[in-house]
């Protein structure tokens, strides 16, 4: 026990004395003048810098403490680097040989100015890439004549409440834009030259925090880190990126959760990058401004510095909820970048898109009420030059997607694809209710002036009253007077539609504004802004019809001829379906040739454009409107009429001024009524109407036979000239005034005949027409008394 405790106590001894050693070799050796005339000499030669030191303070445990530190700019006038204090910590051991080891700097209170001047250099080009470093042998161990040696094997260093602050006199000289790096706290420790170092670094950038951790490898010159940034203001730094933004920018922030690894060959990098709280206007499209959007951006790359390709094993944007994923590489990146990438949209919600999008881009949508989901799977190989052509494949996925139109909501399923310049539909059918109807699309030189399309359609049966909701709501509305006329406006068009495009639509059974329609087929051409319609037929109402049709789009207003031929056909649907006013007014299998042309989609350009003409034939009909049988009968004081049959309705049909002109008979065993005159667009009446009664029917008019004597023509039958105005509804009939002046004078000539007659004897057949044409020649038309009596007959006959 008595030899341990001697040899505890000899070790003490010992141990006491080695550290009042160190004590004492600290004070001679290090010294101040002895650090300042190692450390400053060293440090201006190897950064040709002016320097400044203030107090210098050795302590055996404190190490070496250089307060004040102060580093100028090359002009020696303002400072690059200021410290408060730079703390030197020494091994002890080599102060045995008379030599001071540092491995550990400590810097407290940095401050550091950096400055881009305006012609594109810094204030520290100076410090980097000299050619004149001083060589090994005069900087090794840090020796300095007349000075004790100094070595740095630093194992740590850190940095404490640093700031540094880069002016840009680039952006404005006047008033350089500034960045600030505050309260920024540096570690390094275990620095070794072949291994692995751990660095951490947190600070401040503009108020915004900042922290890295991770290790640096001197030897190899790579790194590994993990870096995290919150809420970064992006509107400091807009100077640098304002001129690549289509728009004007008034918020913008920052997040990224970054690991990042790499060197000077290839950085990788991979984590998440958050844009928020965005608001954006486009020049283009000022509508679409953003209002507090979100993009979060989720990335795992890697850049090859020295070749210049970048690796995107994934990437996702998620705009507002709204996602798009993409992968692939990107090769001359810093020359001009030609991209190689496969793009996905996994599942586009529309509804859902219509919410995240801007107000101002969907405003045009809202209306449609869209739903369904869209997806897109796409190549993009080529430069950006021009993006259109990036798009080498695609398909795109139609999911029930659905619009409101007319009050329905037609749904789309199937793909569209892509190859190049050709887009061709895949198993893409439209959905209404129990209708289906198929259509193939095939697209081409989708990036050239002018795109080929050929769209054909084809469905067993397909109502096109549920899709374009022309059923009983289009009658009901049409019997209230709206659609006759359209409210006053600019005329449509013209339109530049650089489209070429061609087509047949076949459907087996159809419905159109309540007409069944069967073997309906269309053949459409459009070229030159030209529609042209070749074919258009179909069985309907017991008969058939034929149409053709051109249309210009080129033309303000539109301009448009057609041809339509129709056959066998039962009227009163037809009225019904496309004359709502006219309805139930007409009965019979009807013939009509039409040939119409015009310009104009507003009424008062519509009005004044619209001509055509046509022959009508009706066979075996009946005239059974209300308005039309009962005014006629009553006017005649006839007794109740339900209908006028007839055996031939024939006539001939003008468009013009708004009107169509008619000149048409009607015939049946009773009456023949030969209609002239117009009838307005708007449902108006202005006929003159030559009628025939049989003599039965004039028989009980005129019991006496007064008045049917005078009225008599060649076959026996009464005429009597009538004028109907008014309209479909509410007719009006009248006596024709220049109908009862020609009667008048008819008349007064076969009773001038006949009193010659009883006095003279008939004279010879030429005579007796020359007396009854001067008769005529020489007769008053408005004094004519004969056609006084006759008119004030045929008024107190129909009490009128």
């Amino acid at each position: 026990m008595r030899t341990f405790a001697k040899i505890s106590a000899l070790v003490a001894i010992i141990l006491v004395a080695l550290f009042v050693g160190l004590l004492v070799l600290a004070k001679v050796v290090i010294t101040p003048e002895r650090v300042k005339a190692t450390v400053l000499p060293l440090a201006e030669k190897q950064l040709q810098r002016k320097i400044e030191l203030g107090d210098i303070r050795v302590s055996l445990f404190s190490g070496i403490e250089l307060h004040n530190l102060k580093l100028y700019e090359a002009d020696g006038r303002e400072h690059f680097v200021t410290t408060g204090l730079v703390r030197l910590k020494y091994q002890l051991l080599p102060l045995l040989a008379m030599k001071v080891v540092v491995d550990e700097i400590r810097v407290e209170t940095p401050r550091i100015r950096v400055v881009r001047k305006a012609g594109g250099r810094f204030n520290f080009d100076d410090l980097i890439g000299r050619p004149d470093q001083p060589s090994a042998k005069d900087s090794d161990h840090g020796e300095s004549k007349g000075a004790m040696p100094i070595s740095l094997l630093v194992s740590q260093v850190s940095i404490k409440d640093g700031k540094l602050v880069f002016l840009d006199d680039a952006i404005d000289a006047k008033a350089p834009h500034t960045t600030e790096i505050s309260d920024l706290q540096v570690l390094a420790s275990g620095i070794t030259l072949t291994g692995s170092v751990p660095v951490s670094i947190t600070c401040r950038i503009n108020d915004a925090r900042m922290e890295v951790d991770g290790s640096v490898s001197l030897a190899g010159q790579r790194g590994d880190f993990k870096v995290n940034v919150e809420d970064v203001d992006a509107l400091v730094f807009k100077p640098y990126f304002q001129d690549a933004i289509p728009g004007k920018l008034d918020n913008l922030t920052l997040d990224l959760q970054a690991n990042v690894a790499g060197g000077v060959e290839n950085v990788s990098a991979d984590g998440t990058m958050t844009l928020g709280q965005i608001d954006f206007t486009p020049d283009a499209f000022p509508e679409a401004s953003f209002k507090k959007a979100d993009i979060e951006i989720g990335y795992d790359l890697t850049v090859g510095l020295q070749t210049g390709t970048l690796e995107m094993r994934r990437s996702r944007v998620d705009f507002n909820g709204l996602v798009a994923e993409a992968s692939g590489n990107v090769s001359s990146l810093f020359v001009t970048p030609v991209l190689a990438l496969q793009l996905a949209v996994p599942g586009l919600d529309l509804k859902q898109a219509l919410q995240a999008l801007p107000a101002g881009m969907v405003a045009g949508a809202k209306e449609l009420q869209p739903s369904g989901k869209v997806m897109l799977d796409a190549q993009l190989a080529g430069t950006l030059d021009n993006p259109l052509k990036l798009v080498r494949k695609a398909t795109v996925s139609l999911d029930n997607v659905q619009v409101t139109a007319n009050g329905q909501r037609p749904a789309v399923f199937g793909k569209l694809k892509l190859a190049g310049e050709k887009l061709v539909s895949d198993g893409l059918e439209m959905r209404l209710g129990e209708n289906r109807a198929r259509i193939d699309l095939t697209a081409d030189n989708l990036f050239g002036k002018t795109k080929v399309v050929k769209a054909d359609v084809s469905s067993e049966q397909f109502q096109f009253d549920l899709l374009l909701g022309a059923g009983g709501a289009a009658g009901a509305a049409a019997d209230k007077g709206q659609g006759a006329r359209t409210a006053k406006g600019e005329e449509v068009g013209p339109f530049d539609i650089p489209v070429q495009a061609n087509g047949t639509i076949r459907i087996g059974k159809t419905v159109y504004k309540g007409l069944s329609i069967d073997d309906f087929i269309a053949i459409y051409t459009l070229q030159d802004n030209v529609l042209t319609i070749s074919r258009m037929d179909g069985n309907i109402a017991g008969g058939s019809f034929a149409n053709t049709a051109r249309v210009d789009l080129g033309t303000k207003g539109l301009s448009y001829r057609a041809g339509l031929s129709i056959k066998s056909i039962q009227a009163d649907p037809v009225l019904s379906a496309f004359f709502p006013k006219a309805a139930g007014a007409l009965l019979g299998a009807m013939n009509l040739d039409l040939n119409i042309k015009g310009r104009g989609t507003q009424w008062e350009t519509l009005n004044k454009q619209l001509s055509g003409q046509g022959d009508m034939l009706i066979a075996d009909g009946r005239v059974v409107s209300p308005g039309l049988v009962n005014g006629f009968a009553s006017f005649l004081q006839l007794s109740r009429m339900d209908e006028i049959r007839f055996s031939n309705f024939q006539g001939n049909v003008q468009i013009a001024d708004g009107n169509l002109m008619i000149d048409s008979r009607i015939i049946s065993d009773e009456v023949k009524l030969f209609p002239k005159g117009s009838i307005g667009l708007d449902g108006s009446l202005n006929l003159s109407m030559d009628t025939r009664l049989s003599p039965d029917v004039a028989g009980r008019l005129d019991k006496g036979g007064k008045v049917a004597k005078y009225l008599t023509d060649k076959d026996g039958w009464s005429r009597i000239p009538l004028l109907v105005s008014g309209n479909y509804a509410s007719p009006r009939f009248g006596l024709d005034p220049k109908g009862l002046q020609k009667q008048a004078t008819d008349a007064l000539a076969k009773e001038l005949g006949r009193h010659l007659d009883k006095l003279f004897g008939a004279p010879a057949p030429d005579k007796q027409q020359e007396g009854q044409e001067k008769a005529g020649k020489d007769t008053a038309p408005a004094e004519d008394p004969t056609n006084k009596m006759l008119q004030d007959s045929l008024k107190s006959l129909f009490g009128n």
